[in-house]
C-alpha cells in the first residue's frame, strides 16, 4: 500500500526508530483493522476520508507525539490501559515489579498502596491478577486519577482500588491507615531534574513532568518512601520500587540508613540492569 509506504519514509526520514510499527498502528487505526490485514490489501487506495485521517494522525507523529498519546492506548501486562498526557505512558520494565508482587502476595488476601499511580497501570494490573487485592492508589494528579479510574472500570475492578488525590503519604496522615498495608509499592519520579533537558523529544515535550523529575539527584522520592513508608506497613511488609539504570547502590543505601529495612531483593530487567528494589520491614520497631 503506497500511503504506507510513504508515511514510513516520512517518519524514517524525521529520525523516527520505530518508524514502520508506528505507521502500522496509526493505518490500522483509521482502518480498524489488525497489523497482517495492512498486507493482504495490496494497492487498493485509501478513500478521501481515510486519507486525510492517517495524515492527521501521521502529521502529530512527525512533531514527536508518542503514538501511544495518539492512538489514546498502551498494552501493559496483557491488558490494554487508556493514556493521555496527563499520565507516564507505562513502560515493559514496570511489569518486573508488578510480577514480583503478584507472586510475593499469592492467592492470599492483601492491602496494598500504589504510590505514584499515573494510568494505574500498577494498582489495575494488581487488581487483576490478585483477586483477592484491595489497593489504594495515589496520585498528586487529579488528572491522572481520572485516567485511572477509567482504566479500573474497563477492566472491572474499580471496586477494589481507592484511588485519592494526595501528595504521595500526605492524605495517609491520621486517618487509620498505620500498618495497615502488606506492600507499598511504587514507579515514582527519578530522572535528575539537569538531565530532564536531555531526553528524548518523545519524552521531554509530552510526558508530564512531574512524573519524570526526581529532584537534583534523581532520589527525592525514594527518600521519602523510605523514610514514611515502614510505618504504614504491616509485619512482614515490603516496599517495591522501580528505579533508574543507575541508582541501585544509592537507592539501596537510602533505604538501608533508615535502620527500618531488614532483607531486600534486587530484580534484574532483561537488559541485566537493576531495575526493582524489594525492601521487607524489619521485625523490631
Amino acid at each position: 500500500m503506497e500511503v504506507l509506504a510513504a508515511g514510513q519514509r516520512l517518519l524514517k526520514a524525521a529520525g523516527v526508530e520505530s518508524a514502520r510499527l508506528d505507521c502500522e498502528l496509526l493505518l490500522c487505526s483509521v482502518l480498524q483493522c489488525e497489523r497482517h490485514h495492512l498486507y493482504l490489501m495490496g494497492d487498493k487506495p485509501l478513500d478521501a476520508e481515510k486519507h486525510r485521517r492517517f495524515e492527521g494522525l501521521l502529521s502529530r507523529r512527525l512533531k514527536g507525539e508518542p503514538v501511544q498519546y495518539i492512538l489514546g492506548k498502551r498494552e501493559f501486562m496483557g491488558l490494554e490501559f487508556y493514556v493521555d498526557k496527563s499520565v507516564l505512558i507505562p513502560r515493559f520494565e514496570t511489569e518486573i515489579l508488578v510480577e514480583y508482587v503478584i507472586y510475593a502476595i499469592g492467592r492470599r488476601k492483601a492491602s496494598i498502596l500504589d504510590l505514584g499511580t499515573g494510568s494505574g497501570a500498577i494498582s489495575v494490573s494488581l487488581a487483576v491478577y490478585l483477586p483477592e487485592a484491595h489497593v489504594v492508589a495515589i496520585d498528586i494528579s487529579r488528572e491522572a486519577l481520572e485516567v485511572a479510574g477509567k482504566n479500573a472500570d474497563r477492566h472491572k475492578v474499580a471496586s477494589r482500588i481507592d484511588f485519592i488525590e494526595s501528595d504521595m503519604f500526605e492524605a495517609l496522615e491520621g486517618d487509620g491507615f498505620p500498618h495497615c498495608f502488606d506492600a507499598v509499592v511504587s514507579n515514582p519520579p527519578y530522572i535528575r531534574s539537569g538531565d530532564i533537558q536531555g531526553l528524548m523529544r518523545e519524552v521531554r515535550d509530552f510526558e508530564p513532568i512531574s512524573a519524570l523529575d526526581g529532584g537534583a539527584d534523581g532520589l527525592d522520592f525514594y527518600r521519602e518512601i523510605a523514610c514514611k513508608a515502614f510505618r504504614f506497613l504491616k509485619p512482614g511488609g515490603f516496599v517495591a520500587v522501580e528505579m533508574g539504570y543507575d541508582q541501585s547502590a544509592c537507592v539501596r543505601e537510602i533505604f538501608k540508613g533508615t535502620g527500618k529495612y531488614a532483607e531486600e531483593r534486587i530484580l534484574k530487567d532483561l537488559s541485566g540492569i537493576d531495575r526493582v528494589a524489594v525492601f521487607y520491614k524489619h521485625d523490631k520497631e
